[in-house]
């Protein structure tokens, strides 16, 4: 009996031991090879369509594209979490500047030709009894340089222009280089300092106006949109106009005084200071308003015994939508995201099938209302369906189709920005799966917080990041069609996107199926 008994434990221990090691599904190469070049390009060809009309968030393209992915998602078997739904619908509110009336000095300016600005100015009429120039309008103690000192803007509005002070040689004044300050990138610091003196509203006089007006005509024409019943900041009141309006008030303080002029006192290395022009300057702004929603779609895949735990793989599908001119296909931007969003949610559902189903649950979601400020993820991370301390990483895949000037005739590398900011595990992890399956070159050039494109912060992944969750932001950067109607399927590499979407399979899968959760730090 002794010797039995021994036998039947050591034999329970064995079978224990052999279970414990096969939790672990077996190798993910074969569900990789489910995503494929093909697939990605039938999908696309059907995403940036004229039929889907740039899927405009609240539109009926977007809602079109919403119902493709969530029946993709059911004829896949992924399960329905949200009510029995595969939609996570938000509410948004719509608001379009419906017409403005600028005057200076009683003289009156045509929008789009003379001067234009952004959506989101609340609607009223910004008055000021005199115009008061402040250079550069920078306020930069560390370098010495306060346009605003002996000048008072309260209550008035400010002009300046939209770079900064160079030298004749070409340098900065601020950099003392040829390269540029972010006072000329950022325009987030003059209204700062706009806004810390006292002025209500300001006046960037542009170098080159008529090509403004044309490279950013959709964000000038399209509604801002906000989330509903959310309480939002309003939009300091910001308005641009082109040299030969500026010229029209500069004469009327000194003859003598032009754009040019005014510069080249700079270049000579006289500083020229601010000054204020006896004349009223006068802005109506007009808005109308609409009610629209957006969606989330969500595909739920359910883990085996680590499934309380969520690895949520996102893109947003929405794109910006058409008007009178054309249609805005967004097929890199974010087409290549959704499908491969689609072929991954295949892969894992063949793994699953197979009886190799990841230990922790899968998450694939298409978000939409990143155009409109990323308020999809936005909404999902304020409303999440699962927990968000059960939440273990997002991965999130942003235009990864193209090659950008930095890489040309390179079709082996991925940006990687963001793995490291919250989890070294999951900057390793990302890592490793590359040496042993993908062997990209992946640029963290954007990663660094000092990159003035700032991309950790714009798009879906960062609404996670904010909650603490891990994050990548997989992305190969901008190129000549970004934003523009000529982002077309026929310019993406498919080859390029498959070898991506399998990288993040990867890592996805090392993430979903190792035995510790990944450590925030």
């Amino acid at each position: 009996m002794h010797r039995n008994s021994i036998f039947v434990v050591a034999f329970s221990l064995y079978i224990f031991s052999a279970t414990a090691q096969n939790t672990r599904p077996a190798s993910p190469e074969t569900y990789a090879a489910t995503i494929t070049a093909d697939e990605m390009k039938a999908k696309m060809a059907f995403i940036a369509s004229d039929e889907f009309a740039g899927r405009e968030t609240g539109e009926p393209g977007q809602k079109l594209c919403a119902d493709y992915l969530a029946n993709h998602f059911k004829n896949l078997g992924l399960l329905p979490v949200v009510n029995g739904s595969y939609m996570q619908t938000f509410p948004l509110r719509e608001e379009k500047n419906a017409g403005y009336s600028l005057s200076i000095n009683g003289k009156q300016y045509q929008f789009m030709q003379d001067y234009f600005a952004f959506q989101g100015i609340p609607e009223q009429t910004y008055t000021s009894d005199k115009l008061v120039f402040v250079g550069f309008g920078i306020n930069d103690p560390e370098v010495g340089i306060n346009e605003y000192k002996g000048l008072d803007v309260k209550g008035k509005i400010v002009a300046f222009f939209e770079d900064e002070p160079m030298d004749k040689q070409g340098n900065s004044l601020i950099t003392q280089s040829t390269k540029i300050s972010e006072w000329s990138s950022d325009l987030k610091l003059k209204t700062e300092a706009a806004m810390a003196a006292g002025a209500i509203g300001i006046i960037s006089i542009q170098k080159y106006a008529d090509n403004d007006i044309k490279m950013y005509q959709h964000y000038i024409e399209k509604p801002k949109t906000y989330r509903g019943g959310k309480a939002v900041k309003p939009s300091f009141p910001k308005f641009y106009v082109s040299e030969s309006v500026a010229n029209d008030f500069f004469r009327i303080e000194n003859k003598k005084y032009t754009v040019q002029s005014i510069k080249e006192e700079y270049r000579r290395g006289k500083r020229t200071k601010g000054f204020e022009i006896d004349i009223p300057v006068s802005v109506t702004v007009n808005t109308e308003k609409r009610e629209i929603t957006g969606e989330n779609v969500l595909g739920y895949i359910e883990g085996t015994d680590l499934k309380d735990e969520l690895v949520i793989i996102t893109a947003h599908y929405d794109h910006l939508g058409k008007t009178d001119k054309g249609i805005y296909y967004g097929a890199d931007d974010d087409g290549s995201g959704t499908v491969s969003l689609m072929e991954l949610a295949e892969a894992f559902v063949a793994a699953k099938k197979a009886g190799n189903g990841p230990r922790r649950s899968i998450l694939i979601m298409p978000v939409s209302g990143e155009e409109k400020g990323l308020l999809g993820s936005e909404y999902y991370s304020e409303n999440p369906v699962f927990p968000l301390e059960k939440t273990v990483t997002d991965l999130n895949i942003d235009m990864i189709g193209r090659v950008d000037k930095n890489h040309e005739g390179n079709f082996n590398y991925v940006y990687v920005i963001g793995s490291d900011k919250l989890s070294t595990d999951l900057h390793n992890i990302n890592e490793e799966q590359n040496k042993k399956h993908s062997n990209l070159e992946l640029d963290y050039t954007f990663n660094d917080p000092k990159d003035p494109n700032q991309f950790y912060y714009r798009s879906d992944h960062y609404n996670f990041a904010k909650k603490g969750i891990p994050v990548i932001f997989y992305f190969t950067g901008v190129h000549a069609d970004y934003h523009k109607m000529s982002d077309t399927p026929d310019k993406l590499h498919y080859g390029k996107m498959e070898k991506i979407a399998k990288h993040i399979f990867y890592t996805a899968w090392e993430i979903a199926n190792r035995d510790e959760r990944l450590k925030v730090y």
